[in-house]
């Protein structure tokens, strides 16, 4: 368990970094100085979301005796440029096993007594983008993109395993409590639609202590506005 959330942890921090380390040099462009050597932003934010409803695909890699191929979702609401309310989020995973198990108990004669495997992680969680950058495509075209933060409180299920002598396994569904913190990366193709790369760590509280499952996913998000607030700012 401790292995697992120790590589969790490093994956986010690389990402970070391998994010963060172009964006660095397009910040310093898109700023003027004056002779007090004060820094000040010349541009705004082109893209205002509001209203995000996005599909995911992605996989859950951290377990050696399974990989979980996910499908997903949610729905965002976007209060400004910086904070925003993931309402609810999703995923669904199909597990494929590893043929792990088969090569210990041909190796060693040894088998699992009961385990377990993630199916379902639902969660609502509070976002925070401390950092929007630009950057150029091949001097052709400017790439808008923003970072995110995530994090909050949510359910996992679990399909649990129960050796039953000779006669293999019992199956049985149970749900237990979860919390997840994360990072994403959005790059805009328009006001509407959006890509987005998310990379989180979920904490599942289940019986004798904690699991933890580091999901990679792959998004499209659609940036819609409700007709109470399409007037004023809001296309701002």
């Amino acid at each position: 368990m401790k292995r697992k959330r120790i590589l969790s942890v490093a994956c986010c921090l690389v990402l970070c970094g391998v994010v963060l380390a172009p964006l660095a040099p397009a910040a310093g462009q898109e700023s003027g100085r004056e002779e007090g050597g004060k820094v000040y932003a010349v541009q705004k934010k082109e893209y205002r979301m509001k209203n995000e409803l996005y599909a995911a695909v992605g996989v859950l890699p951290m377990d050696a005796f399974y990989k979980g191929v996910t499908i997903g979702g949610g729905y965002t609401y976007h209060f400004s440029h910086h904070f925003a309310w993931e309402v609810f989020q999703f995923l669904y995973s199909n597990n494929v096993d590893t043929g792990l198990e088969d090569k210990l108990i041909e190796g060693f004669g040894a088998e699992k007594d009961n385990f377990r495997e993630v199916k379902m992680l639902a969660n609502s969680n509070i976002v925070f983008v401390p950092l929007y950058g630009k950057m150029s495509w091949l001097n052709r075209k400017v790439v808008q993109m923003e970072l995110y933060l995530t994090g909050g409180p949510g359910v996992a299920q679990y399909k649990d395993y129960v050796r039953q002598r000779a006669e293999g396994y019992a199956e049985e569904s149970k749900y237990y409590f979860s919390a997840n913190f994360g990072l994403g990366l959005r790059l805009f193709f328009s006001k509407a639609f959006s890509g987005r790369l998310d990379l989180r760590d979920y904490m599942n509280f289940v019986e004798g202590g904690i699991d933890n499952a580091a999901c990679f996913s792959l998004g499209l998000s659609w940036n819609f506005r409700m007709p109470k607030f399409s007037g004023g700012d809001e296309d701002e």
